[in-house]
Parts: C-alpha cells; sequence; structure tokens
C-alpha cells in the first residue's frame, strides 16, 4: 500500500506543479522544486524500511525504470513544459534513472534512501538560497512575496553577485554554501543507513551516517558532493549527486580510503592548477577530471590513472605542437577541454573501473581480465583524438567514410590516410605503454588492444557521418559542424554532439572489441 500512496502523491503533485507553472500561480522554479522535494523524497522514503526491497526491489525497479523512459517520451514530444532558460526539463529524467542504478546496485534500502534523501532536500535547498539569497547588484524588492514575484521575469541585466559557472548552468557561491550545509545537518539527523560490516563486526547493521563515517569523513563526502552539483548542468545534477554518493560512500568505511583520497588531493590540486593556468581545461573540466582520477583510484589503484593521464597528455602535446585551425571542426578545437569533453572521454573508463572492482558479473562476460576494457577504453579515446588533431594538421584530402565523398578536413566523419595512421598510432601507443598493468604480458592482448582502439575510431566516424549534426551555410555551401547564422541542418541530429558521439563510440567500441575477437576464435 505504500508505494500505492506515494504513486499517488507524486502523480498529484506533479498535476499540480504543472497547473501551477502554467497558470503562473508560483514562480517557475517554486513549482519544480516543489515537485523535486515530493518524488525524490518519495523514492527515499519508499524504499528506507530495509525489508521493503527484499519485497519489493524488483517492482520498484521496474517503475523507476518505466517513469525514465515516459518521462523521455514526454519530453521528446513536449508534453512538459520548458525550463525557464527555454530549455527541455531533462533534469527530471535523471532522478529516477539514478534511482533505478541504485535499486540495481547491491546496497541496502536505508541506504539508497540516504543517497536519495542528499538528492531530495540539499539540491533545493542550493537553489532557494541562491534564488532568495544571493544579493543582486541593484536594487531589488525585500519582501519574500516580491521576490517570488520577480523570479519568473527577472531581468537578464540583474545578475547575482557571487556567481559562477562551471558547465553552463549559474550556480552561487550561497546555494554552494547551502547545500553543504544542509548535507551536514541531514547526516546528522538521517535516523539510519545499512550497512555490512561483515560477520565479525561488533557494529550495528543500522546506524546513523556520521556514527558509520565520522564527522572528518562526512565533510570530506560533503565537499565532493557539493563540487557535483556544482558541475551538474542540465539537470545532470539529479544523476551526479545520488551517484556520486553512493561510489564514495562504498569506500569511506575503509580507514585506508579516507588516507587514499587525502593522499590524493594535493596531486589533484596540483593537476588543476598546471591545466587551468596552461588553459588545457576549463575550471570545471579541471574538477571533473580529478573527481574522475579520484573515483578510478578508489576502485582499481593510482596505477589505473596512468593510461587516462597519457591520453591527456599526449592529446595536449599534439594540439600545441601541431595546431590545426579549420571552419568546418567542432566549435571546442583548440579551446580547453571542458566538463563535457572530460566525461565524453572519460566516463566509460570510469564506469568500468568502478564495475569491475566492485563485482559486478555482467562487466566480466567479455573478458577475464578486467584491465582490457580498460585500456581499449583509453586506446579508443587517444586513437580518435591523434587521429582528428594530426589528420586537421595536414589538411590532405578527407573522405566521408559512409557516404564516399569529399568533404572539408575537420568535418565529423571524415578521414584522410595521416589521420587514419595517427590513430592506429594512437591505440598503439596506449597498448603497449600501459601493457605491464595487465597481469601478464601477451603480444596477441597487445594486439587486441590496438586494433579494438581502431576499430573504436572508425566507429566514431561512422557515427559522425550518420548521425552528428552537420550544417551548411546559406550563402558559401560550406559544411561544418558548428551552426552558423542563418545555416541549414543538413544531416544528423541537431542534439547529437561531437561529444556525445565521442562516449557513444568508446562504449560501443568496448563492447564490440574483446567479444568480437573472442566469436571469431582470434584471441
Amino acid at each position: 500500500m505504500l508505494l500505492i500512496y506515494l504513486g499517488l502523491l507524486v502523480l498529484t503533485t506533479t498535476v499540480f506543479c504543472e497547473l501551477a507553472a502554467k497558470k503562473e500561480w508560483l514562480p517557475y522554479w517554486v513549482s519544480r522544486k516543489i515537485l523535486h522535494v515530493v518524488a525524490v523524497g518519495s523514492c527515499a522514503v519508499a524504499v528506507y524500511d530495509s525489508d521493503i526491497p527484499n519485497l519489493y526491489r524488483p517492482t520498484l525497479t521496474y517503475i523507476a525504470s518505466g517513469a525514465t523512459v515516459l518521462l523521455l517520451f514526454l519530453i521528446f514530444f513536449g508534453g512538459l513544459m520548458k525550463e525557464e532558460s527555454g530549455r527541455k526539463p531533462w533534469g527530471i529524467v535523471w532522478f529516477p534513472l539514478a534511482f533505478s542504478i541504485l535499486l540495481f546496485s547491491r546496497q541496502g534500502g536505508p541506504a539508497i534512501a540516504y543517497f536519495m534523501a542528499i538528492l531530495a532536500i540539499c539540491d533545493p535547498a542550493a537553489t532557494i538560497a541562491g534564488k532568495l539569497l544571493s544579493k543582486p547588484k541593484t536594487s531589488t524588492p525585500t519582501t519574500l512575496d516580491a521576490v517570488l514575484i520577480q523570479s519568473n521575469k527577472v531581468s537578464k541585466s540583474i545578475k547575482p553577485s557571487g556567481q559562477y559557472t562551471l558547465t553552463g548552468d549559474v550556480k552561487t557561491i550561497t546555494g554552494s554554501i547551502a547545500f553543504f550545509v544542509s548535507f551536514l545537518i541531514l547526516s546528522a539527523l538521517f535516523p539510519a543507513v545499512e550497512f555490512s560490516w561483515g560477520a565479525d563486526s561488533a557494529l550495528p547493521s543500522l546506524i546513523n551516517p556520521v556514527q558509520a563515517y565520522g564527522w572528518p569523513s562526512i565533510i570530506l563526502l560533503g565537499l565532493f558532493l557539493m563540487l557535483g552539483e556544482a558541475l551538474g548542468s542540465k539537470g545532470l545534477d539529479n544523476l551526479i549527486i545520488p551517484l556520486l554518493a553512493w561510489l564514495l560512500t562504498a569506500h569511506m568505511f575503509r580507514s585506508e580510503s579516507i588516507s587514499n583520497i587525502i593522499q590524493l588531493l594535493p596531486f589533484a590540486l596540483l593537476f588543476y592548477v598546471i591545466t587551468t593556468r596552461r588553459k588545457s581545461l576549463t575550471v570545471g573540466g579541471a574538477i571533473t577530471a580529478a573527481l574522475l582520477g579520484i573515483l578510478v583510484s578508489l576502485y582499481t589503484g593510482p596505477e589505473w590513472l596512468i593510461p587516462l593521464i597519457l591520453f591527456f597528455a599526449s592529446s595536449s602535446l599534439i594540439g600545441k605542437f601541431l595546431p590545426a585551425h579549420l571552419a568546418a571542426g567542432d566549435a571546442k578545437q583548440k579551446q580547453p577541454r571542458d566538463a563535457t569533453q572530460v566525461l565524453a572521454n572519460g566516463m566509460i573508463y570510469g564506469i568500468i573501473a568502478i564495475s569491475m572492482w566492485s563485482g559486478y558479473r555482467v562487466i566480466k562476460l567479455f573478458t577475464d581480465q578486467p584491465g582490457i576494457l580498460l585500456l581499449i577504453a583509453a586506446a579508443i579515446a587517444t586513437a580518435d583524438t591523434w587521429s582528428s588533431e594530426i589528420g586537421q594538421y595536414f589538411k590532405l584530402p578527407t573522405y566521408d567514410l559512409v557516404k564516399f565523398r569529399k568533404v572539408p578536413p575537420g568535418l565529423s566523419g571524415g578521414i584522410s590516410w595521416p589521420g587514419t595512421l595517427a590513430g592506429l598510432a594512437g591505440a598503439a601507443f596506449i597498448a603497449v605503454s600501459c601493457s605491464w598493468l595487465l597481469p601478464y604480458f601477451d603480444i596477441r592482448l597487445v594486439l587486441m588492444i590496438t586494433l579494438s582502439g581502431f576499430i573504436g575510431m572508425l566507429i566514431d566516424s561512422v557515427l559522425g557521418s550518420l548521425l552528428q549534426a552537420t550544417y551548411q551555410h546559406p550563402e558559401t555551401g560550406a559544411l561544418s559542424d558548428v551552426c552558423p547564422e542563418g545555416g541549414e541542418l543538413v544531416s544528423g541530429f541537431s542534439w547529437m554532439t561531437n561529444d556525445l558521439v565521442n562516449f557513444l563510440a568508446i562504449g560501443i567500441g568496448v563492447t564490440v572489441g574483446p567479444f568480437g575477437f573472442e566469436l571469431l576464435g582470434m584471441f
């Protein structure tokens, strides 16, 4: 019955908030945060009872997964109101997806409730503080009602002081502080979280988060989650916050993990300073890369950061010594890599690292050596970047891999012989230089990693040709990945960016590489 009551509550709140926003009974952001607290909070309530996951976990998983698909459908076909900025409300999709992933995990119900409660309470706290407490540069109404009324129609010329942006969405220092403080309060007051301490442990299975981790760990976790919220753009914080909380707490009950994080922090800070000052990464990109590195190190050991470091360092050096400026290429070319680019090239690596060393059997279906998939992911990213940078530098004839027509150098889907050879060299560079990370050296494994990386690069070109948006200049007719003023979309989908193509290519390449070679009996 509890699930039925919660479902009716979420449905009723959704209808009310949609109507309140359309009729302007409430400011848009107020109605959205009401729905956020009720919907996400219902997820936390649904799983808090430790008996519920055992009885209803499959049902909850189906409901959450179905809600994700339904919301995607509604957003695609305009069934939900757009956000204040005019973009589609993607944020409402990410939290049921995060809930589904947590239900698939091995965490107990109270632990999942804790992760969802962080999202339900701390994220709105950040928004409310940012909206109401940030001081504007010009005078605004001082009463709460006046602020709420004006928030729907605030002038673009009035910008709050203390605001910043890491990935596109504007955040406020006040909001970030509110997130951190509310997290500390929630952790201190949250009733109990279920842990598996082992048969010989004297600790109870249900224990308060602060009692379980201690204040130093809770403070450290809060700082990481605050950064995760700051990095969330287009509603992605609804996915980042609960999953990052899960991934970090999975290791924080071990005292050595805290020591490892503390030891990694100076290196992360040094990495941030160097990459931002040299303009290799944006601020958001550097923070994202540092968080990814910490997670990989926690789950696999610091030695598995080497493939990522080699990819990033080699790509940066090639871009510096072989510069190319082409009109047809992506708008981000020769710009510092941002958080989206970091995730496009490194997220699959991180997912594999976390999944393999967490004992998930689905990953081990592809190979009995966990490190192979990590090296293949790094090899694909390196091959694609080397191919793109070197191919554009030489500016030799470039041809679409699928449509077999000549295209401007730098256009997605195009390949040239210098770029193709560079991609093969990039994959081989990772395979050879990092083969010592595998349990034993086998030239066949090195060859498989190299070929898988090369195939992944070709998959990137195929996806770029078939799916990535290509625009035509209205006067010159020139093709480009970037839409010029008055340009027309001539192929692909407007939402399929180069970053998304890179992410998909690495994911597909990692899947079909070793599995395909195994089926063919080649390795």
